[in-house]
């Protein structure tokens, strides 16, 4: 069972952790676990219970009511109250909290059957925008930085890739004549997620992609980039690297590859002290990549 600290809470929930304190003492709505030197830890458990108490508050019911109800009894509230809402946001939340519960509890059934409501609701790209995406963000999976158990992390990346590749191959193919973009991974990245979800918002937008995956080396790129021939290339950066590392890639990538668009996507304190090639984008979200795909 994995253990969270009251800042991994705060991250997962998105209730501040000054405000937890205060529902733990006031409400005993939480128990954590002390060690020696009085720092708190909680368990799957806990935290699933204060995604579903998260959910309720923007679901406009009040914390002292919710505090008083087993957790049986907030699962049934929650369930009235999925099926009132009118608030968007507070159901975006419900599938978010939902789909990271089924995740810590490797529940598959669960998982699944959160994912087909929201794809039904929002059909399949809006899910990957408002629901899918925003959800890696808050458990830190996107970029490598989770605070989950490896195996639960896994096991969440191993069920989105499976739907990724699904959806990927639902889409029509694009003609040969259309934009193209050569996706993959430096031969130090193994991340493969985000990379995944580029092709299919990419392949979605009618364009052709050609992914290269994983771990490419990078004395392989010219063959592919001379057969392939790209308008577009795209790469991730996941993992930490100095700043002179990701410069000197970056400015190779300009000076072996001219006259291609190139977009890197990163947390943004990767890029705090590099100068993007003039040939080089940053993609700062997904939301911002959609816009982009759609001029």
């Amino acid at each position: 069972m994995s253990q969270y600290s009251i800042s991994d809470l705060e991250k997962l929930s998105g209730i501040k952790a000054h405000t937890i304190r205060i529902w733990e003492q006031r409400y005993n709505l939480l128990t954590p676990v002390r060690s020696d030197g009085n720092i708190r830890s909680y368990d799957d458990d806990q935290v699933r219970r204060l995604l579903n108490v998260s959910t309720l508050i923007k679901l406009g019911i009040k914390i002292s009511r919710i505090s008083q109800l087993t957790d049986g009894e907030i699962n049934e509230l929650l369930e009235q109250s999925i099926q009132q809402a009118a608030d968007e946001d507070a159901k975006v939340s419900v599938y978010i909290h939902t789909l990271i519960a089924a995740g810590i509890d490797y529940n598959e059934y669960e998982f699944d059957k959160a994912f087909k409501q929201a794809v039904k609701k929002y059909g399949l790209v809006i899910c990957y925008q408002k629901v899918i995406y925003p959800m890696l963000v808050k458990i830190g999976l996107l970029w490598g930085k989770s605070e989950m158990l490896p195996a639960q992390e896994h096991f969440i990346s191993n069920l989105l890739k499976q739907k990724l590749h699904h959806a990927i191959e639902q889409l029509p193919v694009p003609p040969a004549t259309a934009e193209t973009w050569l996706l993959f991974l430096p031969e130090e990245e193994d991340h493969e997620l985000g990379l995944l979800l580029s092709a299919f918002l990419i392949r979605a937008s009618n364009k052709r992609v050609v992914y290269l995956g994983q771990r490419v080396p990078y004395y392989n790129l010219q063959a592919v980039i001379d057969g392939v021939e790209p308008e577009c290339l795209q790469y991730f950066i996941v993992r930490y690297h100095t700043a002179e590392w990701l410069q000197t890639l970056m400015n190779n990538m300009q000076k072996d590859f001219p006259g291609i668009k190139k977009y890197i996507c990163g947390a943004a304190y990767l890029f705090e002290d590099v100068k993007l090639p003039k040939d080089h984008v940053w993609i700062s979200g997904i939301d911002a990549f959609i816009q982009l795909l759609n001029k």
